[in-house]
């Protein structure tokens, strides 16, 4: 009996502490506020403890880093939208300076965001999906997007695709040895694929390489429908780079 009450005593606690200190919280401090994120609710304390923000996320991995060199981290919030077999990114930028507010969003889609020093801006930027273009996942057999580059300054995001240019290039290696390893002879093929390509000449023109992009797609997209298809691709390749992309 004294071993079944030892046990049970046991299970107890366990049940206590369980409840009594959460398994997955993550606390981050600046000079102004204290940030605590349980589980996936995001909760923003002043100095004075009193709760300022607050917001549930679905799947969220927080962090912080300086994105503009000021020696003040921004607070990002990578949350992920999970349906079936497949994932969505949301990236959620703060600020901490004067006060707590969001700076933006960002719609990555199946892209999930990351940040990389670039030298042609000497900083940081994200690098995240362009979402205008989910719809050619659809039935198609390899499921991709396009990238938008971001850089953080003055507490704001701004689109600087035009800025760079070696990224979409980095970015191009890796698709184009998927194309050339395959055999794309109808056009059949050529809409099996028809997302990575679309990546591969939507990320040419943001490298600045018009004349390059428009021959990889005669090349590759063997297709009556090619003028067509490439004219709806410089609708949103345009569209992108006149928006903010933002939410």
């Amino acid at each position: 009996m004294a071993r079944l009450n030892f046990t049970f005593f046991l299970y107890l606690s366990t049940i206590f502490l369980s409840e009594s200190f959460p398994q997955n919280e993550s606390v981050f401090t600046s000079e102004l506020f204290r940030i605590i994120l349980t589980d996936n609710l995001l909760l923003v304390l002043n100095n004075d403890g009193e709760e300022i923000y607050t917001k549930e996320f679905l799947n969220p991995d927080a962090y912080s880093l300086d994105m503009d060199g000021d020696g003040i981290d921004e607070f990002l919030v990578k949350d992920v939208i999970k349906s079936g077999y497949s994932q969505e990114y949301l990236l959620y930028v703060y600020n901490l300076l004067d006060t707590f507010s969001l700076a933006a969003e960002i719609n990555s889609g199946i892209t999930e965001p990351y940040e990389t020093y670039v030298g042609e801006i000497e900083g940081l930027i994200i690098v995240s999906g362009n979402p205008d273009f989910s719809y050619l996942n659809e039935g198609s057999e390899i499921k991709m997007l396009p990238v938008s580059c971001w850089k953080f300054e003055d507490g704001e995001l701004f689109l600087v695709n035009e800025e760079l240019y070696d990224i979409f290039i980095a970015e191009n290696d890796a698709y184009l040895s998927v194309i050339y390893a395959g055999d794309i002879n109808d056009c059949g093929r050529s809409k099996e694929i028809k997302s990575l390509l679309a990546c591969v000449y939507i990320n040419s023109l943001n490298a600045g390489e018009k004349a390059s992009a428009e021959n990889f797609l005669k090349t590759y997209y063997l297709c009556e429908d090619l003028e067509r298809f490439k004219e709806e691709l410089n609708n949103l390749f345009n569209k992108g780079n006149n928006e903010t992309g933002l939410e």
